[in-house]
C-alpha cells in the first residue's frame, strides 16, 4: 500500500467510526423519548439497548476485517471479487424491479 491509500483508509475509517457513533446514540435517545411518551415498556429497554450495541459492535469490527482482508488480497484476486460482485447485481437487480411491477 502506498502512503496515499494509507491516507485514504484512516479518512474512509474515521468517517465510519464517526457515523457509527452517531447511530446508537441517536437509537438511545428514541428509546428514552419512548419511553417518556409510554411507546416502549421498562421491561424491553434492556433488550432493546443490548441489541443497539450489539449491532454497533457488529458494525465495528466488520469494517476492519473487511479492510484488512481486502488489503491482503493480490491485485487479481480483487479484480476477481469485484467482478463476481457486478454479475451478482446484474443478476438482482432485474429481478427486484419486475418484482414491483404489476401484470395487468
Amino acid at each position: 500500500m502506498t502512503a496515499s491509500s494509507i491516507t485514504y483508509l484512516s479518512s474512509i475509517t474515521y468517517f465510519w467510526l464517526a457515523l457509527l457513533g452517531s447511530i446508537p446514540l441517536l437509537a438511545i435517545v428514541l428509546t428514552a423519548l419512548g419511553l417518556m411518551l409510554g411507546l416502549v415498556k421498562p421491561a424491553d429497554i434492556p433488550k432493546k439497548l443490548g441489541t443497539i450495541l450489539g449491532i454497533l459492535i457488529a458494525l465495528m469490527i466488520l469494517p476492519s476485517i473487511l479492510a484488512s482482508a481486502w488489503a491482503s488480497m493480490s491485485l487479481w484476486h480483487q479484480i476477481a471479487l469485484a467482478a463476481v460482485g457486478v454479475v451478482i447485481l446484474l443478476v438482482i437487480l432485474p429481478t427486484t424491479k419486475t418484482r414491483g411491477r404489476r401484470k395487468d
